[in-house]
């Protein structure tokens, strides 16, 4: 699969270049027809239409759907998305998304740092098969810390 990447900008002639199908983009940005289709029900894209009547996607729509497309892999909400898209902010929503996402998969890290640090101090032998009681115990504490966050 290939995905078109955020920071790829096409040259002042871009726009004439032709609109592509909606399996082309589908293609491009790793997504499904499916979403697609509902990104543009929701607002998200807006596509042109053939003679045909079939879907087309000019640069920027291509642009921005491989932007909708990786928000989406990074686990940002559609409604969230479209705020974010819909702002005068200059791109800032998207910004303090991804802020806050780096901000808790630095949390997760230092627990799971934490987690290991606690069972080497408490000796990682006990943990196989018949683990003892304190074992277990610290084990249910290291798990007690991940999921407190």
């Amino acid at each position: 699969m290939t995905v078109v990447p955020l920071h790829h900008r096409t040259s002042a002639g871009s726009a004439h270049r032709p609109a592509i199908s909606i399996r082309e983009l589908a293609a491009r940005t790793g997504t499904t027809l499916r979403a697609l289709r509902h990104y543009e029900d929701i607002g998200l894209l807006t596509a042109g239409r053939r003679s045909s009547g079939a879907r087309c996607y000019d640069a920027d729509q291509r642009r921005r759907a491989a932007l909708i497309a990786r928000l989406r892999r990074l686990g940002m909400p559609t409604p969230d998305i479209h705020a974010a898209l819909a702002a005068t902010d200059g791109g800032q929503g998207v910004a303090r998304f991804l802020d806050a996402e780096i901000a808790a998969a630095a949390a997760r890290i230092q627990d799971l740092r934490t987690a290991l640090i606690e069972l080497k101090a408490d000796g990682l032998e006990g943990l196989g098969a018949g683990s003892s009681a304190s074992s277990v115990a610290t084990t249910d504490r290291s798990a007690r810390l991940r999921h407190a966050r």
